[in-house]
């Protein structure tokens, strides 16, 4: 349900396609607009976005009844945590992130980089690249990815739905990472709408290369079990 909504969005609406849709530009990227809530419409939720009121931010009381309706393509079905009380009311959460690249440097905000950066990934806050424009192959390069431990509502923009991969790329605390697996690693989603497990075993220098578009890298899907997991 995830990769065909946003296969429909992407081809519903003109560029650009916005990670984060900004309503007070005032105000941190969080209180945007996430990418799933442009996505509502094509996972079976075109009520519930109808009812949003996007002249407020999410945060707003009229807005954050809305924000409370658990959106089940946005859920690990093996994950319990359904939703996110980080403001008091429990607002619906999500397991999954857009891949925004790699972030080789402590100012480095991949989602922040032009998605023409070989260091980018599908996801940036200020523009989605298009399925069309990924050059590393889209059988090996991460368009969604579990977000570990960390849960965050899907109506919220900047990290709460789109994350860099900053090593410890599966940091038990902040990490990626998804419930109910064998052994640790992640669900991932690739951009040729194939889910895949990777291990938290894998070779970092493969992992980074999943995680941009254009990069260039040779990547072999054989080896996402992980060092020794094969």
């Amino acid at each position: 349900a995830l990769y065909k909504g946003i296969v429909d969005w992407q081809a519903a609406k003109p560029d650009p396609l916005l990670g984060a849709k900004v309503i007070d530009a005032k105000k941190q990227i969080i209180y945007s607009y996430s990418w799933m809530t442009e996505l509502l419409p094509y996972v079976g939720y075109e009520n519930l976005y109808s009812k949003l009121d996007m002249s407020q931010t999410w945060t707003a009381s009229y807005n954050l009844p809305y924000a409370a309706t658990v959106v089940p393509a946005f859920l690990n079905p093996a994950d319990p945590r359904a939703t996110w009380d980080g403001l008091g009311p429990a607002l619906a959460a999500t397991h999954f992130a857009g891949m925004s690249g790699v972030e080789d440097g402590r100012n480095v905000i991949a989602a922040m980089l032009p998605r023409t950066d070989p260091r980018a990934g599908i996801f940036g806050y200020d523009r989605v690249a298009r399925l069309n424009e990924v050059t590393d192959g889209a059988a090996q390069t991460i368009m969604v990815i579990g977000t570990g431990e960390v849960v965050a509502p899907w109506v919220s923009g900047g990290g709460a739905t789109i994350r860099g991969a900053r090593a410890p790329f599966f940091d038990t605390f902040s990490g990626f990472g998804s419930r109910g697996l064998r052994k640790p690693g992640t669900y991932v989603l690739f951009a040729d709408g194939s889910a895949r497990e990777v291990s938290a075993n894998i070779d970092p220098e493969l992992f980074k290369a999943l995680c941009t578009m254009h990069g260039a890298e040779q990547t072999d899907l054989t080896k996402l079990g992980g060092q020794g997991d094969n």
